[in-house]
């Protein structure tokens, strides 16, 4: 692959994620229309309809939407950094980092990690940390039904308070994604959806420097920055959070918890 190429992909890439409920509009149209509706002459009614569905579908995908459930998405005063995907044998490091700069976090954990990983749980909690639920799994929620997405929720809270003896009171929503009935089923267990404001994409290894510009881009008192510590190997998180933290402390940010928001 040549680099235009190479470059042109990016950008697309690089427009998807940022105005991606747009994305999925155009991309839901295209493909129901495509399977459905391959008549030419039904193609504007075809449009019409799959661009309906989307609509209704978008909610889902989109973290600012509060259509299907109530979910908080900024803070009214303050900087909140959350991690994603953990814990991991980099979440340690990241720990370090945190206690070094006296900065508390959230940490939203995958159940499967936290089997793997049980005494960094305990580190997170031991350090200040909030923690929080991100499903058994890591599943696309849009497309499993109320009986898993509880079974995904509560297996977390299970394990999280034999281990810490706290139950988690915020929820995130792998890839963000929602359906319709997700809320009603974290409501049975008490969780309070969370997503983010600021997505400076750290999962794609973009460089230190372009996490850094990314957030500090977007950034204004409030916001809640989406980061991740699993999954997949996090140096470059950890350099561009600390370099976060001390650009943002320059700025006389505050760091809370999300539960210390009163959002």
């Amino acid at each position: 692959m040549n680099d235009p190429l190479t470059g042109q992909l990016l950008k697309i890439r690089d427009w998807t994620y940022e105005n991606y409920h747009w994305a999925y509009l155009a991309g839901t149209a295209v493909l129901c229309q495509s399977l459905f509706f391959p008549d030419p002459a039904r193609t504007i009614y075809a449009w019409l309809g799959c661009a309906l569905v989307g609509a209704l579908l978008e909610p889902c995908v989109n973290p600012y939407r509060q259509v299907y459930g109530a979910a908080l998405s900024r803070l009214p005063a303050g900087v909140a950094l959350t991690f994603d995907d953990g814990p991991s044998e980099d979440t340690p490091a990241l720990l370090d980092l945190l206690q070094e700069e006296g900065v508390k976090a959230t940490f939203f954990v995958i159940g499967r990690q936290v089997e793997k990983y049980p005494e960094v749980v305990r580190r997170i909690v031991a350090d200040g940390h909030q923690l929080g639920n991100h499903t058994y799994s890591h599943p696309n929620l849009m497309i499993c039904t109320p009986g898993r997405t509880r079974r995904e929720l509560e297996r977390v809270q299970q394990q999280i308070q034999e281990l810490t003896g706290q139950k988690p009171t915020f929820w995130r929503p792998p890839f963000g994604f929602r359906s319709p009935w997700t809320q009603s089923a974290a409501d049975q267990l008490g969780l309070r959806a969370a997503l983010w404001t600021v997505n400076p994409r750290d999962f794609q290894d973009p460089g230190v420097e372009v996490i850094v510009s990314r957030t500090l881009e977007a950034m204004d008192k409030g916001v809640i920055i989406l980061l991740h510590d699993g999954l997949a190997s996090r140096s470059q998180t950890i350099e561009a959070t600390r370099q976060l933290i001390r650009r943002l402390k320059e700025k006389n940010y505050l760091f809370v918890r999300l539960d210390e928001s009163n959002g």
